[in-house]
């Protein structure tokens, strides 16, 4: 696991489904300790590389090929009219992860990618995840709506939550395969850990001394150890913010209306997110890739 997924989880704040996150646990324990943890990676580099389909026959083809030397190259023999599937699975974190895992910013270097090129001629968002960091997840979302193409978000028998609800919401039409698919959870949290009793235990004694001038320095975290979260929710509740307008502005008016069901951090079954108005119904995979080719066409 790299230093900055170790640090993001110690510090960052959240768009991520909690009982996930609970799940992880063992692992964190484990590199606080000092120990090697075994990560099973949901996806890896290889697995979560964008492909495309060719809606006339739903052949898929690679996007990126691999050189003689090891390095990737774009494919450039993929047929006019692809529709390209950049899969998004596992938690979302800004920066590539230590098992292949693109992080937000490679996976909108590869949004970049398919809109330049002239033989796609729309995306899919194919989700399956959590949630994951705030950092980078807004500009991910931005990316996803400002493409210029179709794109459709699609939910792959699995879930769309929180983070992944914010890139699900920013897509043109959102889908799910299954009714026992789940989007939602739109909300923030943070963790903060108290290290003075484990340092203490290990016979450290932590003394912290600021200049005098440095009132304000690391004072959200150091009234948050101390009982008072005050500062820490002022925080929070600007991103929850954003994150709540974000969805219903990209949703639209059903979504609006129904804001009250949704803006708490509920998970939703795929038809009672259809309700909701934070999905648009469910397709088979197939049936989303014609509507994207659809919908390119209608646009041309």
């Amino acid at each position: 696991m790299s230093f900055k997924t170790v640090s993001a989880i110690l510090r960052g704040r959240w768009l991520l489904d909690k009982q996930w996150a609970e799940s992880q646990l063992p692992i964190v324990l484990s590199l606080l300790n000092g120990s090697t943890a075994q990560i099973d990676r949901q996806g890896n580099e290889e697995t979560e590389l964008p492909f495309v389909v060719n809606p006339a026959t739903m052949q898929r083809h690679e996007m990126y090929i691999e050189t003689p030397w090891g390095a990737l190259k774009a494919n450039p023999n993929i047929p006019e009219g692809s529709v390209a599937i950049i899969p998004v699975s596992g938690p979302i974190l800004k920066y590539n992860g230590g098992c292949g895992e693109p992080g937000s910013i490679t996976r909108i270097s590869y949004l970049l990618d398919a809109e330049r090129r002239q033989n796609i001629s729309a995306a899919i968002m194919m989700i399956d995840s959590p949630g994951g960091q705030v950092d980078g997840t807004q500009s991910f979302a931005n990316a996803i709506k400002s493409f210029s193409k179709p794109i459709l978000g699609y939910v792959d028998d699995g879930i769309a939550a929180s983070a992944a609800m914010w890139l699900l919401s920013a897509t043109d039409e959102a889908y799910t395969s299954l009714e026992s698919d789940m989007v939602g959870s739109i909300g923030v949290y943070t963790t903060v850990v108290d290290f003075k009793g484990w340092f203490e235990q290990k016979g450290y004694k932590i003394h912290e001394i600021y200049a005098p001038q440095s009132t304000d320095k690391n004072k959200d975290y150091r009234e948050a150890i101390g009982g008072n979260y005050d500062l820490v929710l002022e925080d929070l509740k600007i991103t929850a913010d954003t994150f709540i307008k974000a969805v219903k502005n990209n949703r639209g008016a059903k979504a609006a209306e129904n804001q009250s069901l949704w803006d708490a951090g509920k998970m939703f079954y795929a038809k009672d997110a259809v309700n909701a108005g934070l999905i648009d119904g469910i397709k088979s995979f197939e049936q989303v890739i014609s509507k994207a080719a659809w919908l390119s066409k209608r646009k041309k």
